[in-house]
This record gives C-alpha cells, sequence and structure tokens, in this order.
C-alpha cells in the first residue's frame, strides 16, 4: 500500500511538473467594446454619454442617446442637415441611418485612436418635457497616416425624456460655420 501511494504521489508530481497550469500567462485582448454610457438622467448626461460613445468608439451607446419612436417615446429622431449641403442630403436621416454613418466611421477609423469630439458656448433651456441644447462643437476625426479630419459648426438638440425617465434626443439640426466642414459633411463621408 506505501508502494502504491508513493508511485501515485511522483506521478501527480511529474503531472504537475510537465504541465503549464500554474505558469502565469499573457492578457487577453478584451473582445468587448469599451462603454463610458451612463443612464441620462439630465439632458448633460446626454451631451456626455455623446462625447463617451465617440472616444469609445462604442455605436450602441450612441445609438442609445437618440430617439427610436414607439414604445418608449412617442417621437421619432430626426436630423436636419446643414444648409451647405442640404440639396444632397437624404431627405429620410432617422436612427437607423445615424447608426449606419456612425458604425462605417467606427470602421473606417484608426482603431487605437479616439474621435474627439467637443462643445462650447453650451446653453441649456430645459422645460417641463423638453430641453433645447445648442453650442458650437468640434470634432476630430483620425485618420490613418494623415492629419485629422476636423469638422465644425454649431448645433440644437431638441431633447425629451422616455417612458423611463431618460433624456433622449429626437431632433438634430446642424449649422455649418463658413471656412469649416460641417458634421453633416461627416455624416455624408461616413454614410456610403
Amino acid at each position: 500500500m506505501k508502494i502504491y501511494l508513493k508511485i501515485m504521489l511522483i506521478t501527480i508530481l511529474l503531472t504537475l511538473a510537465g504541465c503549464d497550469i500554474f505558469l502565469v500567462r499573457d492578457p487577453e485582448e478584451p473582445s468587448e467594446t469599451k462603454s463610458s454610457y451612463r443612464v441620462p438622467v439630465e439632458p448633460k448626461d446626454v451631451i456626455q454619454n455623446l462625447i463617451n460613445a465617440f472616444n469609445d468608439k462604442n455605436p450602441n451607446d450612441y445609438k442609445k442617446n437618440f430617439s427610436t419612436g414607439l414604445p418608449l417615446v412617442n417621437r421619432d429622431f430626426f436630423f436636419a442637415p446643414s444648409g451647405n449641403v442640404l440639396s444632397i442630403f437624404p431627405t429620410d436621416w432617422y436612427v437607423d441611418e445615424e447608426f449606419q454613418y456612425f458604425n462605417n466611421l467606427i470602421t473606417r477609423s484608426p482603431q487605437d485612436i479616439p474621435i474627439t469630439l467637443s462643445f462650447t458656448d453650451e446653453v441649456y433651456d430645459i422645460r417641463a418635457d423638453s430641453s433645447i441644447y445648442s453650442a458650437k462643437y468640434f470634432l476630430s476625426v483620425p485618420v490613418l497616416n494623415s492629419e485629422p479630419k476636423v469638422f465644425e459648426g454649431s448645433l440644437k438638440f431638441t431633447m425629451t425624456t422616455d417612458i423611463n425617465a431618460a433624456w433622449i434626443i429626437y431632433f438634430w439640426e446642424d449649422i455649418a460655420v463658413q471656412g469649416f466642414k460641417s458634421w453633416s459633411e461627416l455624416k455624408l463621408e461616413s454614410y456610403l
């Protein structure tokens, strides 16, 4: 019996010594997209979620900022492009088109460099059931082996709360600034 136990102990030790079960391995790359999304209990949370969605390059977090219609809210999202591209912009631009443009933008930009979005001159006009947010925007989109593309202009978001009391954007008006490419132009470039 003692010999049997010795043989078994030696076998176990040899097995453990021969396998790499206790060796430290390299960490795996994350398989999920980074998310900094937070529940938008105030209109400013929607704006921060937009900034984070660009920085994280997360299309699902981006889409959460816009009205998808019923049953959450009785309004569909609609985008009004800047006047400089109005004649060539698709006439129907709703949340699905918004999601497609953003998804294409993420896919086409270098993975390890964030897209930078910032707002200045922000004004929140908050009412009982809606909020109008207006601001100037600056958007820097990285390009592989080149300078980033820059888009500047002004915008107005009209927001409301859904049935969960979360704020969402249901109307977006883009306003071009002379001498700069507008966000509408970025949408056109990235949509196709």
